[in-house]
């Protein structure tokens, strides 16, 4: 590995879950579209020979179990999601663990694996919800990658640390977190993650983030295999707003293209290849909590 890619290659995370029930209405049923979706994600990655940490929901994986195996047997890391796709900070501490809990038990009945990590929908772990780092290694988790180290109106921590962490828990626990790639500019820090900056970023942009953080930590990317998916909003059978509509669908064309397009040149790793790789730096969670 060169200097300049010593943190490479890209650690590829999907979020597997259904745009309508995640996003629209946490009511609805998970649909066969998911289905296709995700199939067509595991081909993408096929194609390029990358294997990536998928955090599966809950929901998803009680009713499609096969697709769950099928991720498992293409060799990527099965990881949870959560059970309802449901915010952190919109539930009781109870409500939280026991949908936790519930998802992570569904996911190990269908691969007859641990599950190691976990995604918060939303990143919902934020300064009013870190506490829930010290239920999550309780729950048996041994990472986390919830965090997004920026400041937006409904999740991110600003000044939560660009590497990964040991986070030391308020209730005597630790658990690693993987905080979801951002590059510092301008005395602030922005997201180049994946997800929608990904497909409103050109794609030489985007690469040249990823290769400028691998100098000194993991790029920690993201995507859904509903992005893949750019004629969803037209054959949906629910009226949605425009502005949802573009904030959500739009270049989904270009999804696919750029992430093929990154991956062959820059190849890609799950998280769990990280877990032993080194001793990450400790910090405290209580000092990031809301005052």
């Amino acid at each position: 590995m060169s200097t300049a890619l010593r943190f490479g290659p890209p650690v590829v995370t999907v979020d597997v879950e259904d745009w309508p029930q995640s996003t629209w209405n946490r009511d609805l049923p998970i649909t066969e579209r998911s289905v296709a979706n995700t199939h067509r994600m595991l081909e993408v990655l096929d194609r390029v020979g990358v294997r990536a940490t998928m955090f599966v929901l809950g929901k998803l994986a009680e009713k499609f179990p096969a697709v769950v195996r099928e991720i498992q047997a293409a060799g990527h890391e099965v990881a949870s999601h959560g059970y309802g796709h449901l915010e952190i900070f919109s539930q009781t501490r109870e409500e939280f663990r026991a949908d936790v809990r519930r998802g992570k038990d569904l996911l190990e009945q269908i691969t007859c694996q641990p599950v190691r990590g976990y995604r918060a929908p939303d990143f919902s772990i934020v300064r009013r919800s870190i506490w829930a780092l010290g239920d999550l290694a309780e729950l048996g988790f041994a990472y986390d990658s919830s965090i997004f180290p920026v400041q937006r109106p409904r999740y991110g921590i600003p000044d939560w640390p660009s590497e990964p962490v040991q986070v030391l828990t308020s209730n005597g626990g630790r658990i690693l977190e993987f905080p979801l790639a951002a590059y510092r500019a301008l005395g602030r820090n922005w997201p180049v993650g994946g997800g929608g900056y990904n497909r409103l970023l050109p794609g030489m942009a985007s690469r040249w983030f990823a290769r400028h953080i691998m100098q000194s930590c993991p790029y920690v990317f993201y995507c859904h295999p509903y992005e893949l998916d750019d004629r969803e909003f037209d054959e949906m059978p629910w009226r949605v707003p425009l502005k949802l509509r573009v904030h959500q669908g739009l270049f989904r064309s270009r999804v696919e293209s750029r992430l093929v397009g990154m991956l062959r040149r820059l190849g890609g790793r799950p998280i769990v290849d990280l877990l032993e790789q080194q001793r990450w730096p400790q910090v405290q969670a209580q000092s990031f909590a809301q005052a």
